[in-house]
């Protein structure tokens, strides 16, 4: 009975540390969100796409499991680093991760990360989840400002998203056409600072 003492304390003080890191993670974004409406430059460094989707996944496990949604990656090995600003290139992982976990809320099911190098210098990071779909017609739509598909939704998550991968140099697009599943692809050039 003594042992458990301490594992508790353990298990406490990991999950004090896990609840500090996203804090600070969450007024990271809030701060770069804001330097992203007043036009000032990003805070452009190495990054290792892998390690940043390991960290989101880390955050995010939690809002997965209380929906019944796993999340899976598929990371690829050797994957270059690019020059991006870290928590710009989180928030739109996180994105598009919370809309594909909360697409699955009602159903549960399986969220899909992959990375991936391409042959023309560009990395490829994608999100799949196994949810409703897109709708018909709307994939096109659905980066907008203030077009949304949720009940509650502002119509921002995405339009942010594509401005924050547009200024990285990448590229963001969905696929989708109504059926089953989603998923949402974007890229970011491979490069050395």
């Amino acid at each position: 009975m003594a042992s458990a003492r301490p594992a508790r304390s353990d298990r406490s003080s990991q999950r004090n540390g896990s609840i500090i890191e996203a804090g600070i993670l969450a007024s990271e974004i809030i701060g770069r969100l804001r330097s992203l409406y007043k036009k000032t430059p990003p805070k452009r460094e190495l990054v290792a796409v892998n390690a940043v989707i390991g960290e989101v996944v880390l955050l995010l496990r939690g809002k997965a499991n209380e929906n019944a949604v796993s999340i899976r990656t598929d990371l690829a090995d050797d994957l270059p680093t690019t020059v991006a600003d870290r928590v710009q290139i989180q928030q739109v992982l996180m994105n598009l991760m919370l809309n594909g976990i909360e697409a699955m809320k009602d159903t549960g099911g399986v969220l899909r990360v992959k990375s991936q190098s391409r042959e023309n210098g560009q990395i490829e990071i994608s999100v799949n989840d196994t949810g409703p779909g897109l709708p018909m017609d709307k994939a096109n739509q659905i980066f907008d400002a203030f077009f949304t598909t949720k009940p509650q939704g502002s119509g921002m998550g995405l339009a942010i998203s594509k401005s924050i991968v547009e200024s990285h140099g990448g590229r963001i697009w969905a696929n989708g056409d109504g059926a089953l599943g989603a998923t949402f692809h974007f890229t970011l050039p491979a490069g050395s600072a």
